[in-house]
């Protein structure tokens, strides 16, 4: 989960980007059904998500100890009153999980398979489990050996389809075979696994240089640039979609995007708007509200109010996502007044999950992070459980 590049600096936005996309049509990948599943899903998420650092820190060097770490990490969740848990399936064009089409991870040891003892685990408590992938994310610039023999391994190199941004490489959502990769991917695991829904964040486009895809724009036929870009995005978007409800249609798609609107569009070329209000495009939006009351640019309760505006255009859910990891540190993109709101103020998440409960289009809260959460450093530890507990009652009130 992106947290820096939330807080980017706010922009104009005049509104959602239009145009009729005259990209051929990506193939549909292979389907396996998996209809014999029926997907736990919640009228209201009280969701956590549970990142790539969080599973590596669990002592893996066993299945039984993966395992046994893994049931003290949900059975946190359940006491907490946690009902839905975004689990890591791949981070960095890897796989948290049996794949043919990425390489394991290597934040877990061993050879057994992490999210088959999740999804167990997880039903085992009665917990929703959706697999979290960054989709355009590749590997680090010192990692590429690990991708020989699989098709982002192919395509390092090329500057094309896999295109190095600072000491990452991301995939360019151009090309049709990646958005094929990223279906198929996304197709192998609902097909393989009791998944209860996929998710998606905010890793859209790296960067505003037009040097990213400069060749594949050329050749496009779009005078516009940002066009160009947001019809990527948006057959990227639609393609997981379709590939998780041609395996089951019960199993929700949620996308994560910045919570300022104004970077979605202008930073991120993501076209949120259209995402809600269409169909064929997700189920949820979770956008990253990790702003506190006070924020000078992006308060929470009106950045609260204009994503409701949005859903309410549309059929998709809302789920609101909050900040853990700023209990008890200083917020230096919040401005004078609210720079040390996280400091000084108490209560703030259980003040945000029932000012949330307020929108019309509400649907449920999501913390990040499971560490910043159970697990948070010592100088904040106090201040985290004091929050931790604050919102755990306002959980059992809000029922």
């Amino acid at each position: 989960m992106s947290s820096s590049s939330s807080e980017l600096p706010s922009l104009s936005l005049s509104g959602s980007v239009s145009f009729s996309s005259s990209s051929p049509e990506v193939e549909t990948p292979p389907v396996v059904p998996n209809s014999d599943y029926t997907a736990l899903n919640y009228s209201e998420i009280r969701g956590v998500w549970m990142s790539y650092g969080d599973i590596e820190a669990i002592n893996s060097s066993s299945e039984s100890n993966f395992r046994s770490s893994l049931e003290k990490y949900f059975d946190n969740c359940v006491d907490m009153g946690i009902n839905t848990v975004y689990f890591h399936a791949r981070s960095f064009g890897d796989a948290f999980y049996s794949s043919s089409l990425f390489p394991r991870t290597k934040c877990v040891g061993g050879s057994y398979d992490p999210l088959k003892i999740a999804v167990e685990e997880a039903h085992e408590r009665k917990l929703s489990i959706h697999a979290w992938i960054n989709p355009l994310r590749a590997c680090s610039s010192g990692d590429v050996q690990r991708e020989n023999g699989y098709k982002i391994g192919e395509w390092i190199g090329s500057g094309t389809k896999a295109v190095l941004v600072g000491s990452y490489y991301y995939l360019n959502p151009a090309y049709d075979d990646v958005i094929k990769l990223i279906a198929d991917g996304v197709a192998e695991i609902v097909s393989n696994y009791d998944v209860d829904g996929v998710h998606i964040d905010d890793y859209f486009y790296p960067t505003t240089d037009k040097s990213f895809d400069e060749q594949a724009f050329n050749a496009s036929g779009y005078s516009s640039l940002s066009d160009f870009r947001f019809a990527n995005c948006d057959k990227l978007v639609s393609s997981i979609y379709s590939a998780i409800k041609n395996v089951n249609n019960t199993m929700l798609f949620s996308v994560s995007p910045q919570g300022n609107i104004s970077n979605d569009y202008q930073v991120l070329y993501a076209d949120v708007k259209k995402w809600c209000s269409e169909k064929g495009y997700l189920d949820i939006i979770m956008p990253q509200i990790y702003y506190g009351f006070n924020n000078k640019s992006q308060p929470f309760e009106k950045c609260c109010s204009e994503w409701n505006d949005i859903v309410k255009q549309g059929n998709a859910k809302l789920v609101i996502g909050v900040a853990v990891y700023k209990i008890g540190t200083e917020d230096a993109w919040a401005g004078t007044q609210g720079k040390n709101e996280w400091i000084n103020d108490e209560n703030i998440l259980a003040r945000q999950f029932m000012s949330a409960k307020q929108l019309d289009s509400y649907s449920g809260l999501c913390l990040f992070s499971y560490s910043s959460l159970f697990k948070p450093g010592g100088n904040v530890k106090d201040k985290v459980e004091k929050e931790r507990e604050a919102l755990k009652n306002a959980f059992k009130m809000g029922n």
